[in-house]
């Protein structure tokens, strides 16, 4: 008598008949290989990015024309004489809108005063500084010691133009204003405690002695005007 042995799968269960009859046929199943990094072809890759971003930078840079400009290597307050050490060479485009001054044109801003705080690396342009006021034959300077209220909130500074007046009291008992100088050039502007000012100003001789003559008693006050 011929035995029929059914092979066993393994942990002993049988596999399971097909549908013709014939014993099942066991499936092997075989994982796809796991995808590897080529590190030479990514490092490559990364390098050629990298190559052609900064050749697109270098080429940006290059098509700008530059040319030298005068800025400031520190910061002036306003009223503040310029110096030769205030002053840096730097490099703007040629097409900036500004008027900015070149090398060749240093005498312009050295010697002057600045009418408006400029902060380091501004560049100089015409516009922001002013001639320091010079005594000239026929004129005089006259000091004054300023309470806050005898002299513009805004400040003075070298090359300001002001009108000087005084209060008076009049034959009523009130105060009258009157006019003693007018068209004063500030000439320098000192700081004093408690927001007080020395401010010096230069006008034609007589009404810079009228001007020192009413300087005491804290009546004299200066009205800004235009140039």
């Amino acid at each position: 008598m011929t035995t029929k042995t059914t092979p066993k799968r393994p942990g002993g269960a049988a596999p399971q008949p097909s549908s013709n009859g014939h014993g099942g046929t066991s499936l092997v199943t075989v994982a796809p290989p796991k995808g590897r990094v080529r590190l030479p072809e990514l490092a490559v890759g990364i390098f050629v990015m990298v190559a052609f971003a900064l050749g697109a930078v270098l080429w940006h840079l290059n098509s700008v024309d530059k040319s030298p400009a005068l800025a400031l290597a520190a910061n002036v307050e306003r009223g503040e004489t310029i110096t030769a050490a205030d002053i840096r060479v730097a490099y703007v485009a040629s097409d900036d809108v500004l008027a900015s001054l070149g090398e060749r044109q240093m005498s312009q801003v050295v010697g002057r005063v600045a009418l408006v705080d400029l902060p380091a690396g501004t560049l100089m342009t015409r516009g922001l500084v002013a001639e320091a006021v010079v005594i000239e034959a026929g004129d005089g300077v006259a000091g004054l010691s300023l309470e806050p209220g005898q002299y513009p909130a805004l400040g003075l500074a070298p090359g300001d133009i002001v009108n000087v007046v005084r209060s008076v009291e009049d034959a009523t008992g009130g105060d009258a204003d009157s006019v003693i100088a007018r068209k004063a050039t500030v000439f320098a502007v000192e700081d004093l405690a408690s927001d007080r000012k020395l401010v010096s100003i230069t006008t034609v001789e007589a009404d810079a002695e009228a001007v020192a003559s009413a300087a005491g008693g804290g009546a004299l006050r200066l009205v800004l005007v235009a140039p």
